[in-house]
């Protein structure tokens, strides 16, 4: 990811490289497996997994009303469908996740982002624009369908932003973009294959399209292509040469970690149900068994913090998430996704903090 960066700022006067700041997402599928993956590349950060339920009534959130006392909700709905998402912000505003129907989303950062701005929507900020798509939606169509009439993405200020990755139960994949001030979608059919990085999809298949996997004339030799730009490449060589052996969530396990290790990684069996995550301070795979989780509109709001020390099947050690503890995750998320050492001691972050803690306190208990 990510969204979350000022790369000009960054490049400039922290040093960092591009590669801090790289993702990957694939989906690997067939008549018996329908598998993603997710690789979150940047730097050690805090987070939390939420169970999101359905039936709760939300309002729009953007930069503007995080920030300002300007916080009139100018659109409200309430959520279709539960979820699971990656929390680095808090509630109500994943990096990414799934629903109960198998949609999957993710942004990852990509520089040439622009703005698409409709004047008869509201704004989201990015991150819960992502959430409003879970709470809506159950198939890739039926998102790129509503593109247009949806509300418009708001990102961090001076921000590039991203594009996005996503999936259904059905083995349906897309990218969106936001280029030139409009939405460039590409699905199935224009995508050979079901991967994206942080380049536009187009660029890094032509620059593949060198190799003799995709019929052309330099030979790929995954044990010479061990470069962080080659992730593309030996990604795609690796889901081009899947032959189905009945372990499609090792074999995705294996692409993750052979494409450079995220500091956040994901794995999620829509066959199953069943998702899979470890971060870089916990490196043990744990299991969330979907299909077990209570979404229903009666249920306590509850999260598990990403760097948990429990093992195995983690659906019991979920707590039930409160305004309180929601704004610890807010209080050192922010400040890393703006990427701005300065904004944590802010007033204007000190608007931020309150101004969620009024736009949550209907939904999460106060302790």
């Amino acid at each position: 990811m990510k969204f979350l960066f000022l790369r000009l700022v960054v490049i400039l006067f922290t040093g960092y490289s591009v590669q801090s700041k790289a993702c990957s997402a694939f989906l690997l599928t067939g008549k018996d497996h329908n598998v993603v993956g997710f690789n979150e590349n940047w730097k050690t950060m805090p987070g939390m997994i939420v169970i999101n339920k359905r039936g709760v009534l939300k309002r729009n959130i953007s930069w503007q009303n995080l920030t300002t006392d300007q916080t009139q909700a100018g659109k409200q709905w309430t959520s279709k469908f539960g979820s699971v998402t990656f929390n680095l912000l808090g509630y109500d505003f994943p990096c990414y996740g799934v629903n109960e129907k198998g949609l999957f989303l993710v942004e990852l950062y990509l520089e040439e982002t622009t703005k698409v701005y409709n004047p008869k929507q509201p704004n989201l900020f990015w991150a819960q624009w992502i959430q409003y798509q879970l709470d809506h939606y159950q198939s890739v169509k039926e998102v790129v369908d509503h593109l247009n009439d949806g509300p418009n993405i708001d990102w961090w200020p001076n921000a590039a932003g991203s594009h996005f990755f996503l999936t259904d139960a059905k083995g349906n994949a897309a990218t969106i973009a936001l280029l030139n001030g409009k939405y460039t979608v590409l699905t199935n059919k224009e995508m050979p294959m079901p991967l994206l990085c942080n380049n536009q999809y187009q660029k890094d298949l032509n620059a593949a399209q060198k190799f003799d996997f995709l019929g052309g004339n330099e030979k790929f030799d995954p044990d010479q292509n061990k470069k962080w730009e080659d992730r593309y490449n030996r990604a795609y060589y690796m889901l081009k040469n899947y032959k189905y052996d009945k372990k499609p969530v090792d074999y995705a396990w294996n692409i993750l970690n052979s494409i450079h290790p995220g500091e956040w990684q994901t794995v999620i069996d829509t066959k199953t149900m069943n998702l899979y995550f470890r971060s870089d301070l916990k490196k043990e795979v744990k299991t969330i068994d979907i299909s077990k989780l209570d979404f229903s509109r009666n249920a306590t709001v509850k999260y598990l913090d990403i760097h948990t020390d429990e093992k195995g099947t983690v659906n019991g050690y979920f707590q039930n998430l409160t305004v309180a503890k929601n704004n610890q995750y807010v209080e050192k998320g922010f400040p890393i996704g703006y990427d701005n050492k300065e904004f944590g001691t802010s007033s204007l972050f000190g608007k931020l903090k309150k101004n969620i803690v009024k736009f949550f306190e209907n939904i999460l208990p106060e302790s």
